[in-house]
């Protein structure tokens, strides 16, 4: 008995001896952070609004981290190739996920093997919002939005909006317009929004509720005409454009841009990135470089994004049940 005694007591004193050692250089790994180079994984391809996005937050953020940041784009499944590669990656803040209102209040309800929930990564503050614009041909009939209404009041289901596919913002923004407007516009997938404005721009297709930065050279172009903005104030792009709101339909809608790390990140890892990422913000040339393009800055810190991430998976998840929408 006194042997056992005597040998679990020189196991507790070799544990408590091992933290000794251990703990402290688990904290100077923290308060070193970053010493190494850090991934950043942007879920969709080299191009896009999410890339743009990405490369130029985190150009920024490496300065403010004072570290080097490498963007790597990982594209598929509507983004979540990317978000659960990010997720399965060591929980120690040297894999950076760009998350997005697609993949990370959308994509969960969504698709049945999503591989995550919102509740696997943390959020570390918000980075941008990207108000969409109803857009219709430069040769439609129709010019103002309430055209568009009564044309299918007249007849319902029988104008067709275009998307970038199942799940996109330019889908799931026309399905809750549908249901906020009463309207009944029936959904064409494309396979990307080029396409689909393409025939939007050849009369195939009635109306594209398209994100303001993609749609913003054709407005200027004279190939099609915006009726619509989709947040609850004007855009300084296009101030001339009423919002949605204006004309009497309860909406208010972007598609929004996130920093998130994989759960299970040490707090002060979290904090520091935090930190970093709200200086980055402020940041006079990354704001006009957002506002060049027809993003909306969304300098919001952790606590206050948490919550507008749980309220857009409460929202959409309600758009999905209630425009009965499945994936095909």
């Amino acid at each position: 008995m006194r042997i056992t005694q005597r040998l679990l007591g020189l196991g507790i004193g070799l544990c408590a001896a091992l933290s000794a050692l251990v703990l402290p250089g688990a904290a100077r790994a923290q308060d070193d952070y970053p010493s190494r180079p850090v991934r950043a994984v942007v879920p969709f391809p080299a191009g896009g609004i999410n890339d743009i996005i990405g490369r130029e937050l985190f150009n920024a953020l490496s300065v403010t981290l004072k570290g080097n940041i490498v963007i790597e784009n990982k594209p598929g499944a509507g983004g979540t190739i990317g978000t659960v590669s990010a997720l399965n990656s060591p929980a120690d803040g040297y894999t950076l996920l760009l998350g997005a209102a697609s993949t990370m209040a959308v994509a969960p309800h969504l698709y049945k093997s999503a591989g995550y929930t919102a509740k696997d990564l943390i959020p570390v503050g918000g980075i941008a919002s990207v108000p969409s614009v109803i857009i219709v041909s430069a040769n439609s009939p129709y010019k103002k939005f309430a055209d568009l209404v009564a044309a299918d009041k007249a007849k319902p289901g029988s104008l067709d909006y275009g998307s970038a596919g199942f799940g996109t913002s330019h889908h799931m923004q026309a399905e809750l317009l549908n249901i906020r407007a009463g309207t009944h516009f029936r959904h064409i997938p494309y396979k990307g929004g080029a396409p689909a404005t393409v025939d939007l721009i050849g009369g195939q297709i009635a109306l594209l509720v398209d994100p303001l930065p993609t749609t913003l050279g054709n407005v200027k172009a004279g190939r099609v005409r915006p009726l619509a903005i989709t947040t609850d104030v004007r855009s300084a792009a296009l101030p001339d454009v009423p919002t949605l709101k204006e004309l009497g339909v309860d909406y208010n809608a972007s598609t929004w841009f996130g920093l998130f790390v994989a759960a299970g990140t040490p707090e002060p890892i979290v904090a520091k990135l935090s930190a970093a990422l709200t200086a980055a913000m402020k940041s006079p040339e990354l704001q006009a470089k957002f506002r060049a393009g027809g993003i909306d800055p969304l300098p919001m810190d952790r606590q206050a994004f948490t919550r507008y991430v749980q309220e857009e998976n409460v929202t959409w998840a309600g758009v999905i049940k209630d425009a009965h929408i499945e994936m095909q």
